[in-house]
């Protein structure tokens, strides 16, 4: 029998097909790359949100830690408020408020309306990744979650390869200003495609009061994904200026975020044919290449050449951390995979909003660059540390 809360024959969608499940994956990833385009756009804009508002570049990488912030607080209770809301409309709603988000920014007269804006996209990324993550798990076909998740991930490299790339042209023609104008079209436009195309999926709103699903495990798995984001972003939320401090010319900017991007997408499309057959051994190996390409990117630098070819090959070892995290996560909280996913956007957005104050902080003293990629390796191999040591624990979940 299903629970008091749940949806009854009656009002349960009928499940998608395989077509509409796959069709439903791509419009999610498109959702995603929307999403991800607004969150991370600054990274492209610092240099020009520091010339236009006056502020230095650590006071600029606060709009990146902010919005992170705003993520971690509010990502968990709102996934439990609004447990009862069923997942599609509930989803339209959080793609409506980054329209809303994106049109204040674009219209912000000064650096505290831009925080602002940048903290209401915050917390409409704070309910809009765990829904998404929990509908992908839910439309997923049988046996291919960790697929899926790499599907959807994709749009996060995607924002990455055309989302800062074009915005960061964008912003240089006429102004960031206009980038994020554009972004809240962008969304405005993904938003009327999923309206049409997006299947409905039925929810448990029951099962939606359990706060942790999968107890101390759940806590594992997102904190190591935490670990992961905090160390990378240590140095990733500064790799403009810091790329431009190698001595690559202002003009190649863009087309050199464009490059990182795309090697982002090739580490995923390694990754996701593979995901479900060997995800421990996921678990170790994406933290190590990160680990190991950071150390050498912040090692080589101001030398050019050296920066740009490992710096392709930081962001492609990268690329299937959101995907290699997430197919362990909905295994470790499948009783309620939107819970899940909140508590991997907090944990995640704690360690870019700590890795980017930890950069920034590193920046405005003596270290530079080198310590703040540095600093982020630690962490790197903190994580990959613990993983080996769980490994009992973690091979259990990950078979689930």
């Amino acid at each position: 029998m299903p629970s008091p809360g749940a949806q009854t024959p009656a009002s349960t969608p009928p499940a998608p097909s395989a077509r509409s499940a796959w069709t439903g994956l791509y419009l999610l990833a498109i959702a995603v790359f929307a999403a991800i385009t607004s969150e991370v756009v600054p990274i492209g804009l610092l240099p020009q949100v520091v010339s236009s508002l006056g502020v230095n570049e650590a006071g600029a990488g606060t709009l990146i830690s902010l919005y992170a912030g705003m993520v971690a607080v509010t990502a968990v209770p709102l996934t439990r408020l609004t447990r009862r809301i069923p997942r599609k409309p509930l989803l339209l709603a959080t793609l409506i408020v980054f329209a809303l988000s994106n049109t204040l920014a674009a219209a912000a007269p000064d650096f505290v309306w831009l925080a602002v804006a940048r903290a209401l996209g915050g917390a409409a990324h704070a309910l809009f990744f765990a829904v998404a993550i929990g509908y992908a798990a839910r439309i997923a076909p049988r046996g291919q979650t960790g697929r899926a998740l790499a599907l959807v991930a994709t749009g996060t490299s995607v924002g990455l390869i055309l989302g800062v790339p074009a915005g960061t042209v964008l912003g240089e023609l006429f102004s960031w200003r206009a980038t994020f104008g554009a972004l809240a079209v962008i969304v405005a436009l993904a938003t009327l495609a999923a309206v049409r195309y997006l299947p409905a999926v039925e929810h448990d709103a029951e099962a939606g009061k359990s706060l942790l699903p999968g107890g101390g495990t759940l806590l594992l798995v997102a904190g190591l994904a935490g670990a992961a984001f905090l160390g990378h972003y240590s140095l990733y939320t500064y790799v403009s200026p810091f790329l431009l401090a190698a001595g690559l010319p202002a003009a190649w900017l863009g087309a050199m975020l464009a490059v990182l991007g795309l090697s982002g997408l090739v580490g995923i499309r390694i990754a996701a044919r593979r995901l479900d057959a060997h995800p421990y051994a996921w678990l170790v190996a994406v933290p190590s290449a990160v680990l190991l390409t950071q150390a050498a990117l912040a090692l080589s630098f101001p030398s050019l050449l050296p920066v740009l070819i490992l710096a392709a090959l930081w962001t492609a070892s990268f690329g299937p951390v959101n995907s290699t995290y997430q197919s362990v996560l909905v295994r470790v909280g499948k009783d309620n995979p939107e819970m899940a996913g909140a508590w991997i956007n907090v944990t995640c957005n704690i360690g870019i909003a700590v890795g980017s104050t930890l950069g920034g902080t590193l920046l405005t003293g003596t270290g530079g660059y080198t310590s703040a990629g540095l600093a982020g390796c630690a962490v790197l191999a903190a994580a990959v540390l613990v993983t080996l040591l769980a490994k009992a624990r973690l091979l259990g979940t990950s078979r689930g």
